[in-house]
């Protein structure tokens, strides 16, 4: 979608400013050591505002009587300020590497606020994240041998695409016969069981089905599914599941209905978050009037709260008139905004420059430097762009510069975080050359 206009107005005028922030080393390859210099000329914008009243939004008609809360995904926008600034609105973390509890942990998450999810997990990994208090959650029963000490509560995620219509999925997570995630349904039983023989006291149920979907069906029914499930373990081995997590996968409208190059349909449409909060309290109030007792809810969503939030703003250098029109940028979208070719993915892009609304509307694709045919925008219809235009992809706030590569020697853009006094601050600076070949061993 489009940045929002209020989004605009706070972060458009800073751009100068932020880029001013951002310029922590050198920007000329020719003055000084090489090796200390910036290669990119472009600026990752986050707007607090807009991480508080998303995160607001999403406690107010989720969780309105508390039972839960979003396990902010730390994967998806790991700078320890934009995690305080979500710890602050009640979140707690979804961490899927020993890195990212240690994000958590340094900005106060306590015992109890992190889920450990990783899929593919070392017996000291596991322990580690025991030992710092997170809540363990095991993708596979064949962890269970690999767990040093038996934990008082523990999870399991499921597999329950088995369960579902085909064509709910896009493949970033894949068909259900396709996925390296989580207990097949037919083994889920079998693995609690097992868990249960071993002493563990207190158990959670957990999911990952889709990726940036819009659908606040898909997301409902996936809810339905843990509370059958629930349901079931609560029948076969008499446990009252602690919770449900019914993962992340809630999407945001990265096209814009007014973009005449693209097709814009009902998926595009953005998440109806309202309505969705409606029906999975009825779904909790109806399980909980059958069985007198509920489990807690949690989702684990970063890219519906960060997303949109966040702009990734990026100079033209060159315009190169080829078989198509490519306006080259001052910068690496594979360090960037990698999403937008690996996928492909779609970004609404915003030209800024003199005259652009004067200017006609032709077709054109935006390309880094990287030695790889991917192109962060493809034969977009856009207003002429020009050497000296600024280019806004907009929603880059979340698996945007997190997902970047260092590919080619490129480095990756500063963060600057315009906070809620309209202040400016830097929270994560350049990448420099130096930076990139820090592990290397020097030459004896």
């Amino acid at each position: 979608m489009m940045l929002a206009q209020a989004i605009q107005k706070r972060l458009f005028p800073l751009i100068q400013q932020a880029l001013d922030l951002g310029q922590t080393a050198l920007s000329d390859l020719n003055t000084g050591d090489p090796r200390l210099s910036q290669l990119s000329q472009g600026i990752h914008l986050i707007d607090e505002q807009t991480l508080v009243e998303r995160a607001q939004v999403m406690q107010k008609h989720i969780w309105p009587h508390g039972r839960g809360t979003n396990l902010f995904a730390v994967k998806g926008q790991p700078n320890h300020y934009v995690l305080r600034t979500l710890q602050n609105c009640g979140f707690g973390f979804d961490c899927s590497s020993p890195t990212e509890i240690l994000d958590a942990l340094a900005v106060g998450a306590t015992s109890g606020s992190m889920m450990y999810t990783a899929n593919a997990t070392p017996s000291s990994h596991l322990k580690f994240a025991m030992d710092h208090g997170a809540t363990i959650n095991l993708d596979d029963a064949c962890y269970l041998e690999m767990l040093s000490v038996v934990p008082e509560t523990l999870s399991f995620r499921v597999n329950i695409a088995t369960l579902r219509e085909k064509g709910e999925q896009n493949r970033i997570i894949g068909a259900g016969e396709e996925q390296k995630f989580g207990v097949p349904v037919e083994h889920l039983v079998a693995a609690y069981r097992q868990a249960l023989g071993m002493g563990v006291k207190r158990f959670g149920l957990h999911t990952m089905y889709a990726s940036n979907n819009r659908s606040w069906q898909v997301h409902h029914k996936t809810v339905e599914i843990l509370l059958e499930l629930a349901s079931q373990l609560y029948r076969e081995l008499g446990i009252r599941l602690a919770f449900i997590n019914a993962g992340g996968g809630i999407g945001v409208d990265y096209k814009s209905p007014n973009d005449p190059s693209v097709e814009y349909g009902e998926d595009d449409k953005p998440f109806d978050l309202e309505r969705y909060g409606q029906e999975v309290n009825q779904l909790f109030e109806t399980f909980e009037a059958a069985h007198q007792w509920r489990p807690d809810f949690f989702l684990e969503c970063a890219r519906y709260v960060a997303a949109p939030a966040g702009a990734w703003v990026v100079p033209i250098i060159a315009v190169a008139e080829k078989y198509r029109r490519f306006a080259c940028m001052g910068a690496s979208d594979s360090a960037d905004l990698l999403r937008a070719g690996m996928y492909p993915a779609h970004h609404h892009v915003i030209v800024l420059g003199s005259d652009v609304g004067r200017r006609p509307i032709i077709k054109q694709s935006i390309v880094g430097p990287l030695c790889e045919n991917i192109h962060a925008v493809s034969e977009r219809l856009l207003p002429e762009i020009r050497v000296g235009d600024w280019v806004v992809f907009c929603d880059a706030g979340c698996h945007g510069i997190e997902m970047g590569m260092n590919y080619n020697g490129w480095t990756k853009s500063a963060q600057v975080m315009r906070r809620i006094d309209g202040s400016l601050v830097l929270i994560s600076r350049a990448q420099t050359i130096a930076d990139l070949r820090a592990t290397q061993v020097p030459l004896d």
